[in-house]
């Protein structure tokens, strides 16, 4: 999968949030699938434009509890969870 920039990410957000194109077709114009198009939006949501920077961080393991117990507790998908905790989903696999 083709690594994006922070700016790459953020414009496709804002060409989508603004209506100017629906998932499918900005994620044809970048050649990538909607799937990671749709966390970047659902992240730059909760988090602003630093929902879609992201940096390498090794977490507590209070923290990973409290995850798992807010996944249990609403019923929320891995999609939900990574961006109300702002985390990648990949991190959550392991």
């Amino acid at each position: 999968m083709a690594k994006y920039s922070t700016e790459e990410k953020l414009e496709a957000v804002l060409a989508y949030l603004e209506g100017k194109a629906s998932y499918k077709t900005i994620a044809e114009e970048r050649n990538m699938s909607t799937a990671p198009l749709k966390r970047w939006v659902l992240r730059y949501q909760k988090h602003g434009e630093e929902g879609i920077t992201f940096w390498y961080t090794n977490h507590e393991i209070q923290f990973k509890i409290d995850v798992l117990n807010y996944m249990n507790e609403f019923g929320a998908s891995i999609n939900e969870t990574a961006a109300r905790f702002h985390l990648l989903n990949e991190s959550m696999k392991n």
